[in-house]
């Protein structure tokens, strides 16, 4: 398959070129996602303590939820990338509570993609099998409409269950940046949450960071070191916001 066939030049097309007047509204864009019904009970048992929201525990999220918008409102930023200094940390449970408290605003638009190339786990967590393909999305193949899930009214899910060997290459890929440029431009998300791999193992974090506004970093109790920690900043450098470091005691990631 060509690397831009009429299905990737047709996704990356400018919006308003020779579109139709109802594409052009993020809104007609979002209520044309496929919808998917998600069970509270197999959130519950996958740590989503947002859902039902009887987990006390639950307050410490909705208050990250509350300082990081405000924070973001401040800055005017929209794209954050989640990672942990190493794996256990529970970076995507922190995503996937995250991602929920910011959605039940009825006038926000929140985004979460799965973008943990090396080991994906959102469609486990969200009990969405055969999810569309991330890769074919992400190499233009694929429309955005044809590749996200529209849970509820307010949050979108980019979901994945295939893993990557060559993940940093395929994040440092030209179309990706284009494809995810474009995401943006269509759906005007308020918040997009990349959930990313741990930061320390491999490049792949590196290769993400010019893709996001800033980070917020996840580390595990009893896991992350402060070494870990200094690692990740040291990584960071002064070209991405660090916003907040989480201490998090969840198992997995």
């Amino acid at each position: 398959m060509a690397k831009r066939d009429a299905t990737a030049e047709k996704n990356l097309a400018v919006v308003g070129a020779g579109e139709p007047p109802e594409l052009q509204d993020p809104s007609n864009l979002w209520d044309s996602l496929q919808s998917v019904s998600i069970s509270n009970a197999h959130l519950a048992r996958n740590l989503i303590i947002t859902a039902r929201r009887r987990d006390p525990a639950h307050e410490a999220i909705d208050m990250l939820r509350t300082r990081m918008l405000q924070a973001l409102n401040e800055r005017g930023w929209t794209r954050i990338a989640i990672t942990s200094p190493t794996d256990g940390c529970g970076k995507t449970f922190v995503a996937s509570n995250l991602a929920i408290s910011m959605a039940r605003g009825e006038s926000r638009r929140i985004m979460l993609m799965d973008m943990d190339l090396r080991n994906p786990s959102l469609s486990t967590v969200f009990g969405v099998s055969n999810p569309p393909n991330l890769r074919n999305y992400l190499a233009g193949y694929s429309l955005p409409e044809e590749y996200f899930l529209r849970v509820g009214q307010n949050l979108a899910l980019g979901l994945n269950d295939v893993a990557e060997k060559n993940a940093a290459e395929v994040l440092l890929e030209k179309m990706t940046t284009e494809v995810l440029d474009e995401m943006q431009d269509l759906f005007q998300p308020d918040v997009v949450l990349y959930d990313l791999p741990s930061a320390l193992p491999h490049d792949d974090v590196v290769a993400f960071l010019p893709q996001v506004d800033g980070v917020l970093l996840v580390v595990g109790g009893g896991i992350s070191t402060a070494q870990d920690i200094r690692d990740v900043e040291q990584m960071l450098g002064s070209q991405t916001p660090l916003l907040a470091v989480v201490l998090n005691k969840a198992e997995g990631c």
